[in-house]
């Protein structure tokens, strides 16, 4: 969405407080991020409260508000908080100006935020001013391809020039038009383990959503799961109960 408005709070801004202590990323373990779809700081505050018990992780998703109030937002939140700005190339409802996106993301750094996605895509000026301005705040360097999925060897090339961003974590998540696909995107977790670069990687849509699952038990980041049913932020994600009921099957 192009014409966000960002609401202040007269509170005090989570740039100053801690956040170690309140929000730390699980071990070991499968984590669910579970995206907030919201309007408003109102909704998005209702859905966040929920969510707490629901994930591991929250995503705010900027370009699905008309308005919002960061510091309020991370306050309630009990999890760590990735917070992204998605285009509309890249799957979301992002329409904002390049300028205007890493406002946000500067931001929301500022602001306290766990970790800022950042889309690959954008001119390199613009990723600069947020990887050199990172603060305390972890980078995703995401890539989304919305339709298909390279062969392995060219999964592997993106992998390896992702990670060569200096981003904490590399993102790369495509689309599953067969089910073989999946097993492409999944070799790139062993991979990121053997280079010792954390990696996000799975398959959207419904022939993708054995990789959603499988992700995790293999050694990936996290895989993204909906607060509820028609709360999906991407095609294929599953109901964090589900989600959660499901992953119990396989320890790690």
């Amino acid at each position: 969405m192009n014409n966000l408005k960002l609401e202040h709070s007269t509170e005090l801004s989570m740039a100053k407080i801690p956040l170690e202590g309140k929000r730390s990323l699980p071990g070991n373990k499968p984590r669910i991020c579970v995206p907030i779809l919201a309007k408003n700081t109102e909704e998005a505050l209702k859905k966040i409260a929920r969510a707490n018990s629901l994930a591991d992780i929250l995503e705010f998703r900027l370009d699905v508000m008309h308005s919002f109030c960061l510091e309020k937002m991370l306050r309630v939140a009990s999890r760590p908080v990735i917070v992204t700005y998605r285009s509309k190339k890249e799957g979301g409802e992002g329409t904002a100006d390049y300028d205007t996106r890493t406002r946000y993301l500067l931001d929301a750094i500022e602001k306290g935020a766990d970790l800022v996605d950042v889309e690959h895509s954008m001119p390199m000026e613009f990723k600069d001013r947020i990887f050199l301005n990172r603060g305390n705040s972890k980078i995703i360097t995401s890539l989304h391809l919305m339709d298909g999925t390279p062969e392995l060897e060219e999964l592997k090339k993106i992998f390896i020039r992702l990670a060569g961003t200096g981003a904490d974590i590399v993102k790369i998540i495509t689309k599953a038009k067969v089910f073989e696909d999946n097993l492409h995107v999944l070799d790139l977790i062993p991979m990121s383990l053997k280079v010792g670069t954390p990696v996000i990687a799975f398959c959207m849509g419904q022939m993708g959503q054995v990789s959603r699952i499988f992700c995790c038990p293999l050694g990936g980041f996290l895989t993204f799961a909906s607060l509820q049913e028609g709360q999906e932020s991407a095609d294929g994600q599953i109901p964090a109960v589900e989600m959660r009921k499901i992953l119990e099957k396989f320890p790690v």
